[in-house]
């Protein structure tokens, strides 16, 4: 039997991409690099196979090719912190397939609630969907990935970046090392 093969992907490039409103030594982008390369060995550690679309945290790549990059992987999953006007939102929410491919709501839903438990958000953690004008996946990276073939791919945000407490969890490395 062949390894489980998965592609991750450190949502966005450059170490200052996305800044906190509220907390303003966070960027995203540095934090969705720490966080993927953690999840990389941590992974790799329990026999899994784990490529990552981006070789350092300064190569651009366009989000529909970083979903292309899991041809062949069985899963591809792409980190993010999420943004909202307001201070108080404060969950995790795991995009996925929007006609459930693969029956990935009950796997997305289960990293959602896992993820806001472990950083203990005011919010459990939940699934959302979102299509484009054209009828297929809204972000890029999802339609890069169902393009290719990946049976499983999503797209997990971390809380929100715009809240304070889910940003000053977000910037412990002994955290994303949870």
């Amino acid at each position: 039997m062949s390894k489980v093969k998965i592609c991750l992907d450190a949502g966005h490039v450059g170490s200052n991409y996305n800044q906190s409103p509220v907390v303003k030594t966070y960027f995203e982008s540095a934090m969705v690099w720490a966080l993927h390369l953690k999840l990389k060995a941590q992974l790799e550690s329990r026999g899994f196979e784990v490529i990552t679309t981006r070789k350092d945290i300064g190569t651009d790549l366009g989000v529909y090719e970083r979903g292309t990059a899991s041809k062949g992987c069985n899963a591809f999953i792409s980190l993010h912190s999420n943004a909202c006007g307001t201070e108080s939102v404060d969950y995790p929410v795991v995009y996925r397939a929007y006609d459930n491919q693969s029956g990935v709501d009950t796997l997305a839903l289960e990293i959602a609630k896992k993820v806001g438990q472990l950083m203990g958000t005011a919010q459990a953690g939940r699934t959302a969907t979102r299509k484009n004008s054209a009828g297929g996946e809204y972000y890029g990276v999802l339609r890069g990935a169902r393009a290719v073939g990946t049976p499983i791919y999503m797209l997990i945000e971390h809380s929100f970046h715009t809240n304070t407490a889910a940003t000053n969890w977000l910037l412990k490395d002994a955290n994303l090392a949870k």
